[in-house]
This record gives structure tokens, C-alpha cells and sequence, in this order.
């Protein structure tokens, strides 16, 4: 029996979700961060749109390290050999102004990643690539916020993802920092492919809260 005032910040699989269950979190987060960006930004929730979030403009994703990337792409690089955590923003970065972000979950899109990009190989190069990258660490104003551990939404295949039943929250204004655990080298000859081979093709699920025609104008 769960305690009522603990913090549940794990990523369960879909597989492990009630019908209904992710669409139950989604429409969770959506109010709270509407609420939340309606107070503090002294607006009506008429005045506000959700969106989806997007990985360059909203998160500034894949734009340091040694493979920059500057487009909408749900795809890293994660060249190195070195295990550990690797800041996939660049280090610390700032939410825009008038804009909330907000991350509940992720998908491994191995098997539909599509590459326009000529630093990352085409997408039948990674069909069937191994994941290079274990754990999620999403760091808001100093404070790590969750730690999930992605390996479990792989019980299933065709089902490759997972959610949390408390999102991470990104004000306007603040300081964050998304890290990836990159598992290092693989044995040679099995999964030690060229560094384009070697890219993480998560995609972090998640909405952005703003002002009507900041960027779009339903």
C-alpha cells in the first residue's frame, strides 16, 4: 500500500499501465502546469496554449559536445567511450521566458528513427542498434528531480516506453540540466559500431505551457 505523502518519480512501462492510465498522467500534467503558468504569468487559461515540446527550440538538447546538433531531431550522439553521465544540453541551461515546460516520460524510437542530418547515419544503419544509454537524471534549479532508469520499458518491443506518474517541471526562467547515462564501449564486433551507429534515439514525452502566439496562435 502506498504512503499518501511519498514522491513517486519512477518510470513504469506501458506495459505495466492501467488502460487509460497515460492518457490520465498526461491530462494531470497538463492542468497543473496550466495553473501553475496561468498564477504566475497573470493569465487567464483561455490566454495559454499547450503544445507539444519540442527537443532544440524548448529544451535546447543535443547542442554541445563533440556531435552539435541544431535541428528538431530526438536523436544524440553519444560519441566517447567513457561511462558515466553526459549533459546533453550543453550544461546548465535556462527555460524561456513565458514558457513551462514539463517531462513525463520517454519512448525509444530505435526502429523509426529518421535522419535528415549528414552527421548521423540513416535510419536502416540504427534499426536495429544497441541502446547506448541506461539512465535519464533531469536536474531542475540545482535539484535533481527524477532518475529514471529506462531499461524496463524494453519488456516489450513493440511497446518501447515508459512514464511517470509525476512529471518534472520546468518553469520560466529556470535552470536545468537533462543527462543521459552513456554506457561506454561495447564488446568489439558485436556492438562496438562507428560513432554514428552509437545514437540514442529517446525521446523525452512532454508539453510546453505558454501564451497564445508566442510561437503558435490557435
Amino acid at each position: 500500500m502506498a504512503v499518501p505523502s511519498v514522491a513517486l518519480t519512477q518510470l513504469i512501462p506501458f506495459t505495466e499501465l492501467a488502460p487509460g492510465a497515460v492518457s490520465a498522467i498526461r491530462n494531470q500534467v497538463i492542468n497543473s502546469v496550466v495553473a501553475l503558468a496561468s498564477k504566475e504569468l497573470n493569465l487567464t487559461p483561455e490566454k495559454l496554449v499547450v503544445r507539444d515540446i519540442r527537443p532544440f527550440a524548448d529544451l535546447a538538447l543535443y547542442s554541445g559536445g563533440t556531435t552539435a546538433l541544431v535541428s528538431e531531431l530526438w536523436g544524440y550522439a553519444a560519441t566517447g567511450t567513457t561511462a558515466g553521465y553526459v549533459a546533453i544540453n550543453a550544461g546548465t541551461a535556462t527555460m524561456g521566458d513565458q514558457r513551462y515546460a514539463a517531462i513525463y516520460g520517454g519512448r525509444d524510437r530505435h526502429n523509426n528513427a529518421i535522419s535528415g542530418s549528414a552527421t548521423l547515419a540513416p535510419a536502416a544503419s540504427n534499426a536495429n542498434a544497441k541502446q547506448v544509454v541506461s539512465l535519464i537524471k533531469i536536474n531542475v534549479g540545482g535539484s535533481d528531480k527524477v532518475l529514471w532508469d529506462i531499461s524496463g520499458i524494453y519488456s516489450s518491443m513493440e511497446h518501447r516506453s515508459g512514464f511517470s506518474p509525476s512529471a518534472v517541471i520546468i518553469p520560466q526562467n529556470s535552470s536545468y540540466v537533462i543527462s543521459y547515462y552513456r554506457m561506454g564501449t561495447f564488446e568489439a564486433g558485436v556492438y562496438a559500431a562507428p560513432v554514428t551507429d552509437e545514437i540514442a534515439w529517446l525521446q523525452l514525452v512532454g508539453v510546453v505551457v505558454e501564451p497564445r502566439g508566442k510561437v503558435i496562435s490557435p
